[in-house]
């Protein structure tokens, strides 16, 4: 296990520095702000059933969502069946039901410093592991649902008919295509997200798809036919701090911690995509989603991340001389993709700078 000795970070005492440590970077988190939030009581169990009722006269494929892309016999109903006669008492109907069992996992982030960094050290470096702490275990959290959504079923790729054979950049043609494959699986647009502070709720917001997409596409983004900024909504307001803008019926909202496959392309050649250090495109995920597609849920709700700290001082069997401290924190939580009808990806390049 790695320590934090007092050589580890270059002291300042010579000069007396009265400057404080540089402030850390927030963690970049989006995909969390949205979802079907669930909160796992203790003591219970570790498994979590999501259950949602099918659209009239649909069935399921196997016994998730998961198991395929879209509705299997997405009704056409025809009114001519719904007739009543005079006297005569109709048939009855049922309601069918899908679910989805997502298993909780643990994750956690530990530091570990001496003594004497805790008691000579001019900057209180275990508060800086606290605050770095709740950052890294945030954005942990953010890869787990990373993860999950982007490996959904429904893609779109922006040429061609495979991620290999990408080399062009995002365009309105295969947003459209996304919106009507959404429309056609009746997929609802996001109305509410996470609201913010440390209270589990969600707040309104005004009904849209959401794209969300890393950073290196904004400026492709921006160049789309018809892309409104954030700052020229006029009524309408952003519904996160990292939204880009609008395009259509949808949102982008953008992160650095959406990372792309890279090099996963086409040869670069002339296409004047971006490839950081290979001969292939890096292709970039834009994962698309409508209400209720997906789900995550944590131990105590969404604000369960207590970060723990054992000070050098606090002597046990295992630290008979204090010579050591922990900052340290875990939680238990889980991602789970809940209609893959209601989401889609756009797999694309981006245009070198």
């Amino acid at each position: 296990m790695s320590i934090q000795n007092y050589g580890t970070s270059a002291s300042r005492n010579l000069i007396r520095a009265a400057q404080g440590m540089l402030e850390h970077a927030q963690p970049i988190t989006v995909l969390g702000d949205f979802g079907t939030q669930r909160e796992m009581p203790q003591n219970s169990t570790d498994t979590l059933v999501f259950r949602r009722t099918l659209p009239f006269g649909a069935s399921s494929a196997g016994t998730t969502i998961e198991n395929s892309d879209r509705y299997v016999g997405t009704p056409d109903i025809a009114a001519s069946n719904f007739v009543l006669a005079e006297g005569v008492t109709p048939n009855s109907n049922t309601i069918s039901f899908q679910d989805v069992t997502v298993q909780l996992q643990q994750y956690g982030v530990l530091f570990k410093y001496s003594s004497k960094v805790e008691q000579l050290y001019e900057d209180d470096i275990p508060g800086e592991m606290v605050k770095l702490t709740g950052e890294t275990l945030a954005e942990v959290m953010e890869m787990v649902r990373y993860g999950v959504l982007k490996a959904g079923s429904t893609v779109i790729y922006a040429n061609g008919s495979s991620r290999s054979a990408i080399n062009t950049a995002i365009s309105l043609n295969a947003i459209r295509k996304a919106a009507r494959t959404l429309e056609s699986n009746r997929s609802r647009r996001v109305t509410s997200r996470l609201a913010p502070g440390v209270n589990f709720g969600t707040r309104a917001v005004q009904p849209a798809y959401v794209i969300f997409c890393h950073t290196d596409a904004v400026s492709d983004i921006r160049n789309l036919p018809g892309f409104t900024r954030v700052e020229e909504y006029g009524s309408f307001k952003p519904i996160h701090d990292r939204e880009v803008g609008a395009c259509e019926d949808f949102r982008f909202i953008s992160s650095p911690l959406l990372k792309s496959f890279a090099a996963a392309g086409a040869a670069v050649g002339s296409s004047g995509m971006l490839s950081v250090g290979a001969a292939n495109v890096d292709v970039y995920p834009f994962i698309i989603i409508g209400e209720d597609c997906w789900g995550q849920v944590a131990l105590k709700g969404m604000s369960a991340i207590k970060p723990v700290v054992l000070k050098a001082s606090q002597t046990n069997h295992a630290n008979p001389l204090g010579q050591f401290g922990y900052v340290g924190a875990s939680t238990w939580f889980a991602t789970v993709r809940l209609n893959d009808a209601f989401m889609a990806r756009i797999e694309a390049g981006v245009t070198a700078l």
